[in-house]
């Protein structure tokens, strides 16, 4: 992974090379790069005949005026998902912050968490310039973070991401990306039992809907058009 910067950001870019290069698979991320400048931190994936920049902004008026459009309503899915407003939800796949954000705007109490070194990068620069309060984000191992924390959560989000069957519809190039650099949870069930017993209402799972996931039976699931949501009940506090 090439890692580029401006001379006010030469010296954490010398170190942050040396750890990726360390951490990816040289053959994965040979064509990506890691750009930092005044303006943040920039991921640019050179595997297309158009590279594909990538930096993260909450400030983006485009992302923001579909989201006022989105919850405008009452008919978005999220409302649906995440029924009690102003309560505490942890979404354990962060990747770009897009379903983190539009909750939080929602009125949730928002905790990330981010696998990939990469996105944690990006999503940090991100938040640093909006400073929200009850929007936060921690980078590791989702199932790591639920073992060691004492607190729990009112809602539990898990995206997957992967598994989708090879006739599925493309995926932008900017998801694309982000499974090039993110790490897949090779036992999800493991993390979906842990995920009940830190919920109190519900942990919600995201998946295609013609996913090749093999995972536990949900209570119920919430269908879309191209999306299953399976619903599990949580389990603290219930005995």
């Amino acid at each position: 992974m090439n890692i580029l910067s401006d001379s006010d950001n030469k010296e954490i870019s010398s170190f942050l090379k040396d750890v990726l290069n360390d951490y990816y698979d040289k053959t994965i991320t040979q064509n990506l790069s890691i750009n930092f400048n005044k303006e943040g931190v920039e991921l640019i994936n050179n595997n297309y005949k158009k590279p594909v920049s990538i930096m993260i902004d909450f400030f983006d008026k485009r992302m923001n005026n579909k989201i006022k459009q989105r919850l405008s309503g009452k008919k978005d899915i999220f409302h649906k998902l995440f029924p009690k407003k102003n309560s505490t939800l942890l979404d354990c796949t962060a990747g770009y912050g897009r379903d983190g954000y539009i909750l939080r705007s929602m009125g949730f109490n928002i905790t990330m968490i981010e696998n990939s070194p990469v996105m944690s990068l990006l999503l940090n620069n991100a938040l640093k310039k909006i400073k929200l309060s009850n929007f936060i984000m921690y980078h590791g191992n989702a199932y790591d973070f639920l073992r060691h924390t004492e607190k729990i959560y009112e809602y539990i989000y898990i995206d997957f991401m992967f598994n989708k069957p090879k006739n599925s519809s493309l995926s932008s190039k900017n998801d694309e990306t982000l499974k090039l650099i993110s790490f897949q949870d090779l036992n999800k069930n493991n993390l979906i039992n842990l995920a009940i017993k830190k919920s109190v209402s519900r942990v919600v799972v995201k998946e295609p809907k013609h996913s090749l996931s093999k995972m536990m039976m949900p209570e119920y699931t919430i269908k879309t058009k191209l999306l299953n949501y399976y619903i599990y009940k949580g389990a603290y506090g219930k005995t």
